[in-house]
């Protein structure tokens, strides 16, 4: 049988091409393996804290000394909308009346600290501004960043906010209730305090020692870790408390912890079981102002 030229310069073509992309394919997937032998570990950075904070101990024996020291206990600051269930709704304060809270304040004379200060006014006898105030925010809503804390700043106060870790929102775009991890980097660069209030406001009464202590733990840990430093404030969720509470508070770890028990005296013998005045949506200046002169 006769083959045709042309016939044979096709095929000998179509050998070299299936051939050559033999060759590249094999190549391509050499190359590929060995980018991905020579791409770099990825090497985590070590957070920076935005503040120093030693760790701190309670003094053996507690000595015995009491400090008047009004801890004001508000939650959420915002306008509402008019659709928020009846709890929310107590536990909001609109934004012009907080302002007008602040600068009374700010205009009576009170000077707000931190929870470094309370710790060694109560524990090692150091001086207080003469019309001291604690000024402090449980579970972590948004508004604190938002909205609370540029009003404080504009009248010269910080203040406290006590978070439950599990609410605390990865993105800011996201869970638009709760703060973020930054928002709360910024809080402190404002001169504020991050305190714990457990790591889904479960209350630790009603938890076996072995629970209570990984929640204890566990939101110190997540706040540690973000923050960069020690943290010791403690708040009980829903003003729970009891004495296998505070046992199990002081073995966690925490140095100061605030209840909702009402009262502006505090004993540096029972530092984890501090009494506060509550700020609802009804207190007003007025309610404010009756509340510490009395």
């Amino acid at each position: 049988m006769r083959v045709r030229p042309a016939l044979l310069v096709l095929t000998a073509i179509a050998v070299i091409v299936i051939a050559g992309s033999a060759v590249l394919h094999r190549t391509s997937n050499t190359a590929t393996a060995a980018s991905k032998a020579a791409a770099p570990v990825a090497v985590t950075k070590t957070l920076k804290p935005v503040k120093t904070v030693p760790t701190l101990t309670l003094p053996d024996p507690l000595p015995n000394r009491t400090v008047r020291v009004p801890i004001l206990m508000y939650h959420r600051i915002a306008v509402l909308a008019g659709d928020e269930p009846a709890v929310t709704v107590g536990l909001t304060v609109d934004p012009g009346e907080f302002t007008l809270e602040m600068q009374w304040l700010k205009d009576n004379g009170f000077t707000s600290i931190t929870q470094m200060q309370l710790y060694e006014a109560l524990e090692l006898g150091k001086p207080l501004p003469a019309k001291p105030v604690l000024i402090t925010f449980d579970d972590g809503y948004r508004g604190i960043a938002t909205t609370a804390a540029p009003i404080m700043t504009r009248v010269g106060m910080v203040g406290t906010a006590y978070v439950i870790t599990d609410r605390i929102a990865q993105l800011k775009k996201t869970a638009p209730t709760w703060m973020t991890w930054p928002q709360l980097r910024t809080l402190e660069q404002r001169g504020w305090d991050i305190g714990s209030h457990t790591v889904s406001h479960t209350e630790i009464p009603h938890m076996s020692t072995e629970a209570a202590l990984k929640t204890l733990r566990g939101s110190r840990l997540a706040l540690e870790k973000h923050l960069g430093h020690p943290v010791q404030w403690f708040c009980y969720p829903a003003g729970s408390v009891n004495a296998a509470a505070v046992a199990d508070v002081k073995q966690a770890g925490y140095v100061l912890a605030t209840t909702t028990k009402s009262g502006v005296e505090h004993s540096a013998t029972d530092p984890l079981e501090l009494s506060r005045i509550r700020v609802a949506n009804d207190t007003g200046v007025r309610g404010l102002a009756a509340a510490l002169s009395s």
